[in-house]
């Protein structure tokens, strides 16, 4: 069986690119959808130090930390859920991973992990300001397998 790899950081360009992965899937057959998210571990520290700062409340950094990981986590399998519920209703073979680690990391664990035919992206990523380009060039190079990067 083929496998496609999606990755989803929640934007509108995520959710093209599952959809694209989707009609991929039609086309080729026999082919699992795999969704993938990462819980980036920097960017939680980040934003929970900027919390504790604008409080004023850096001695409990760590209770932010916890609560911004579980509000991510909570969005993610929201978001996985409802694209498992629609692909699966429509006869397309779909599953899903989470993993928490530095995103760039964690995207090349699990393209090595893998056999897969294909990786599909979005264009930009959930900040508007951040394309999406700049960690498709990263991943890009370690890898050998095709990256579909959809705008």
């Amino acid at each position: 069986m083929n496998k496609i790899l999606v990755l989803l950081d929640g934007s509108k360009w995520s959710h093209k690119a599952a959809k694209h992965a989707k009609m991929l899937a039609e086309k080729k057959g026999d082919t699992e959808i795999v969704l993938f998210s990462v819980i980036d571990r920097e960017e939680i520290r980040s934003t929970a130090f900027y919390y504790c700062k604008q409080n004023n409340s850096c001695n409990i950094i760590k209770d932010y930390e916890e609560k911004i990981q579980r509000d991510i986590r909570h969005d993610i399998n929201e978001e996985i859920s409802e694209i498992l519920l629609r692909f699966n209703k429509e006869g397309i073979k779909c599953s899903s991973r989470l993993a928490v680690g530095l995103r760039e990391e964690e995207i090349l664990k699990e393209v090595n992990s893998e056999d897969y035919l294909y990786i599909v992206m979005g264009a930009f990523g959930k900040k508007s300001n951040v394309k999406t380009g700049t960690l498709a060039g990263i991943v890009a190079k370690d890898i050998e397998i095709p990256m579909i990067i959809i705008h």
